[in-house]
């Protein structure tokens, strides 16, 4: 048999139990959970909106400015040509506003919500960055394209275009919006709700409203009309009858 052990000495393993306490009242209950750390890697949801929303709102502040300058092989459009980014990438505009949605629902909803409005922000992104590639690649092609939409024409004339400092500087926000996105979704997998209550499933019992007669459920407004204070406990209430 061995003795007591001497006053400072660390407990054996047999008196360690993980997450419980070993002595007192409350021995053997749960002990209070630290609160949870987004794992390394991932992103909390403040992290997470400004990994979305900065580089969204770059691109459509972005789309604002010239992408491409050049001119068209045409009697009818003299002169240099100046291609803004809603023209060149009309798309991208959309597309921005939809991950940014996507990120509201991303940051509210229940899990099924979480898991469709990821892959939307994520899908939206890489359609945004895409747009963008195109337009930032293809100037005189986007010079030519602007000039025969605004003749009506279905043929764009021959052009030449160079692109500018702004359209790279989008591309580099459209890269930087696919790379919050998709570490958004990954991250949102361990995120709660907006509030458990609105999770299905998570009502107890005990939250139920009380029968009345003939199965039929009581709510606050029976307990008003008889004339009751639905704020009071079971204990508290008057006896019927």
């Amino acid at each position: 048999m061995t003795g007591p052990a001497p006053e400072g000495a660390e407990p054996t393993s047999e008196g360690r139990t993980a997450g419980l306490t070993t002595s007192g009242p409350d021995a053997g209950t749960p002990a209070e959970a630290s609160p949870a750390r987004p794992r390394r890697g991932h992103l909390d949801k403040r992290r997470a909106s400004v990994a979305v929303l900065v580089p969204a709102v770059l691109v459509l502040a972005l789309t604002t400015r010239p992408w491409a300058t050049g001119r068209a092989d045409d009697v009818l459009s003299a002169g240099a040509k100046t291609v803004s980014g809603g023209t060149a990438a009309p798309g991208v505009v959309g597309l921005a506003a939809v991950a940014v949605v996507a990120l509201l629902g991303l940051m509210t909803g229940g899990r099924v919500i979480r898991a469709v409005s990821a892959g939307v922000m994520v899908l939206a992104a890489l359609g945004a960055a895409a747009f963008t590639v195109v337009a930032a690649l293809r100037p005189s092609q986007t010079v030519a394209e602007a000039v025969a939409r605004e003749l009506a024409r279905t043929t764009p004339p021959d052009a030449v275009g160079q692109t500018t400092t702004w359209a790279w500087l989008a591309l580099v926000s459209a890269v930087a919006l696919v790379a919050g996105a998709a570490l958004t979704a990954v991250s949102s997998r361990s995120w709660a709700g907006l509030s458990g209550r609105y999770e299905r499933g998570t009502t107890t019992a005990a939250a139920k409203p009380e029968s009345g007669p003939r199965g039929q459920v009581r709510t606050v407004w029976d307990e008003l009309s008889e004339g009751g204070d639905p704020t009071l406990g079971d204990d508290e209430r008057p006896s019927r009858g």
